[in-house]
C-alpha cells in the first residue's frame, strides 16, 4: 500500500507561481526554498540569451523547479488515488512513501547544478587539452547538495534528516541512471518536459506551448516490465500536444537564430580567453559556477577587458546586444535527402577545427576585400547533434488498453500521426547550418557563397 504521509503533508502556506497557480508548501520543501544553494537558481534564466528575442523571458530555474516539483506531485497522488494504477503496481516499482520522497526530491532538485548559459555551455563546450571545460550540469548535482552556507546545513543533510532520503540516492536519479524510477525524471513524460514547454511558451507570450496537462495526467498508469510510465488510450491526444508543443519550441525558441548567435559568439571568446593563456580552466569554472546569467558577464569584462586580446570585442558585442548576422545558411538535410551532409555536422563536435576555419574564412575575406581581419569575425554555428525527440524512449513508451489489460507499444497502436518519418521530417526541416559575421562583412560572405562552402567543406580520407 502507499502511504500517503509524504505526498499529502502540507504545513500551511503557499507559493503562486505562473501557469499552475497556488502550490501548498511543508516544512521539509520550506528548508530547501530558502536554502542558498537553491536560490542562486533565482539568477540563473531558464532560456539564457532567449530573453534578447522575448523580453519577457525572464522566469529562473528557480520557478521550474517548483513548478516540476508540483506536477510531480500531481502524477504521484494521481497514481496514488486512481485504483487502476494501484492495481498495475508490482513489487520493485511500486509508488510507496519511500518513492514518493524520492521522487518529489528529485523533481524538486534536477536543476540545482545549473550554471549560468549551463545548455549554450554545454552543447558545445570550450575546450582544454581536448576535454570540455565546463561539466554537465546534472553532474554537478552532488556539489551543490553538499555545498556548505553560513547558518544552513548541506541540502543534502536536509534530505537525510526531513526528507528521509539518501543524498546519493537523488544523485543518482538525477543523474540519468536508466534503474529503477530513471524515466521518470528525464524522459518522454517527465514532469521537466511538461513544466519548460508551457512556461516558456507563457513568459516567451507564444502560442505554441499549449499542453493538455490535466488530461494526460489523469491517464498516467505504472509500467513495471520497463520501470516507467504508461499511458491509458486517453492519453494519446494529450501526449501528442507535447510532443507538438516541442518541436514548436524548439524551432521558434530554443533554436531561434539569434539565441544561438549570442551562444556562438561566447564560446568563441571563451575559447579564445583559454587558448591566450588570459584565464585558465578552472578559473572559468569557478566564475561560472558561483554566479548568475548577467552577473557572470560582466564579471568577465571586468577580469577580461576587450583591449586585452582581439576577440575581447565579442565580449562587447554581447553586452551591447551589437550581435553578428546571418550571411548564409543550409540545410543539412537539402532536396529531402534521407542522410544529411557530413561535413555541417563535423564541425559540432571538432572545437580545434572549427575555429580553424574560421581563421581561414577569414583570411579568405580579407585577402578578397582588402579588409584587416582578426579571425573571429566570421563564425560558424553548426546544426546541433541533440534531437527534437528522443525517438529511442518514444519507442519505448506502452500504451495500456483496458479492454484486453495488455500495454502496447506507442510506435505501433497506430493511432497517432508521430510516426518514424513523421519525427523524422522534423528534425530534418528544423536543423541548420549558418555562418554569421560581423555585420559589415555579410555582403562580402554572401558574395563568395560558393568558395565558402568549399573551404568548409570536409572531405573524408580516402
Amino acid at each position: 500500500m502507499i502511504s500517503d504521509s509524504f505526498l499529502f503533508r502540507s504545513e500551511g502556506g503557499f507559493i503562486r507561481l505562473p501557469i499552475w497557480g497556488h502550490i501548498p508548501l511543508s516544512a521539509p520543501l520550506k528548508q530547501i526554498l530558502a536554502h542558498p544553494a537553491f536560490l542562486r537558481l533565482k539568477g540563473i534564466r531558464q532560456l539564457s540569451f532567449a530573453q534578447q528575442v522575448y523580453p519577457g523571458a525572464n522566469h529562473t530555474r528557480f520557478e521550474h523547479s517548483i513548478g516540476v516539483y508540483h506536477l510531480m506531485k500531481l502524477i504521484l497522488q494521481r497514481i496514488h488515488t486512481n485504483p487502476l494504477a494501484g492495481s498495475l503496481q508490482e513489487t520493485g516499482f511500486e509508488f510507496d512513501d519511500q518513492a514518493c520522497r524520492l521522487l518529489l526530491s528529485a523533481a524538486l532538485l534536477h536543476d540545482i547544478g545549473h550554471y549560468p548559459h549551463a545548455h549554450v555551455l554545454e552543447e558545445q563546450a570550450p575546450v582544454w587539452e581536448n576535454e570540455p571545460v565546463f561539466a554537465c550540469h546534472e553532474s554537478l548535482v552532488s556539489r551543490f547538495l553538499s555545498e556548505e552556507h553560513d547558518g544552513f546545513p548541506p541540502i543534502g543533510d536536509i534530505l537525510t534528516r526531513e526528507w528521509h532520503v539518501d543524498p546519493d540516492d537523488v544523485t543518482g536519479l538525477i543523474a540519468g541512471s536508466r534503474g529503477r524510477f530513471g524515466k521518470l525524471i528525464s524522459g518522454t513524460l517527465d514532469p521537466d518536459k511538461m513544466d519548460y514547454l508551457m512556461r516558456d511558451a507563457h513568459h516567451c507570450n507564444i502560442p505554441y506551448g499549449s499542453i493538455d496537462i490535466e488530461r494526460l495526467i489523469e491517464s498516467f498508469v505504472p509500467d513495471p516490465e520497463r520501470q516507467r510510465f504508461a499511458i491509458t488510450e486517453k492519453g494519446i491526444a494529450p501526449l501528442e500536444s507535447l510532443l507538438f508543443a516541442k518541436y514548436m519550441m524548439m524551432r521558434n525558441v530554443y533554436w531561434h537564430h539569434t539565441s544561438r548567435t549570442f551562444s556562438v559568439m561566447l564560446r568563441r571568446f571563451l575559447q579564445d580567453m583559454l587558448d591566450s593563456g588570459m584565464t585558465s580552466p578552472q578559473q572559468l569554472r569557478h566564475l561560472f559556477y558561483g554566479s548568475s546569467d548577467d552577473r557572470v558577464l560582466y564579471d568577465l569584462e571586468h577580469r577580461m577587458p576587450a583591449a586585452t586580446h582581439a576577440s575581447g570585442s565579442l565580449l562587447q558585442l554581447i553586452l551591447q546586444r551589437r550581435i553578428y548576422k546571418r550571411a548564409l545558411t543550409a540545410i543539412p538535410y537539402a532536396n529531402g535527402a534521407s542522410q544529411p551532409v557530413d561535413w555541417m555536422f563535423a564541425h559540432t563536435a571538432a572545437h580545434r577545427q572549427r575555429k580553424e576555419k574560421e581563421y581561414e574564412l577569414c583570411r579568405f575575406i580579407a585577402s578578397k576585400t582588402g579588409r584587416a581581419l582578426e579571425g573571429h569575425e566570421i563564425l560558424l554555428d553548426p546544426p546541433s547533434h541533440k534531437d527534437v525527440f528522443d525517438y529511442d524512449d518514444l519507442k519505448d513508451l506502452r500504451v495500456y488498453q483496458g479492454g484486453t489489460g495488455a500495454y502496447v507499444s506507442f510506435d505501433e497502436l497506430g493511432e497517432s500521426a508521430f510516426r518514424p518519418d513523421f519525427i523524422l521530417a522534423f528534425e530534418r526541416c528544423t536543423k541548420k547550418f549558418r555562418i554569421i559575421c560581423r555585420e559589415d562583412l555579410v555582403e562580402d560572405v554572401q558574395k563568395h557563397e560558393h568558395e565558402i562552402m568549399e573551404i568548409l567543406e570536409v572531405r573524408k580520407e580516402a
